[in-house]
């Protein structure tokens, strides 16, 4: 846990940062050692990312493909004993630059250690970021 904060608040906090494009502000939250996971992953990114510099950098992805990006978490499960979070939540994006919009649905696990998160594994549907992707480049 980062102070008071439990693992649940992180991952509450951390959705929101993502939602405004507060990245200087998600790094606190993210252990050096963090490895991200995609294991069905869009066209556009790898199936992994090793270190939080290399997370940041694919983070970065966020405000220069969307206007707006909002995510919503509807269920969460907090696992404090196995210091991990799982939850489910859907995204609302609008595409750059043509205003096109981004739905998808998303199961989420986040891995912490010394209350940062040094797992983040998402599970979505790639083809609606693919087709969104293509629309843009189109666009």
């Amino acid at each position: 846990m980062t102070g008071t904060m439990t693992n649940a608040d992180v991952t509450r906090r951390v959705v929101e940062l993502v939602s405004a494009f507060r990245f200087d502000e998600l790094e606190q939250h993210i252990h050096e050692d963090i490895v991200m996971e995609a294991p069905f992953q869009a066209f556009h990114a790898g199936p992994m990312r090793r270190g939080r510099a290399k997370f940041m950098e694919g983070m970065s992805f966020v405000p220069n493909v969307f206007d707006k990006f909002k995510l919503n978490i509807h269920e969460l499960y907090d696992c404090p004993e196995q210091d991990v979070v799982v939850f489910e939540q859907t995204s609302m994006g609008v595409f750059a630059g043509n205003g096109a919009t981004y739905q998808n649905r998303y199961i989420m696990v986040f891995g912490f250690r010394d209350g940062q998160i040094v797992l983040w594994r998402e599970f979505y549907n790639p083809e609606i970021m693919n087709a969104g992707m293509l629309f843009m480049l189109d666009g």
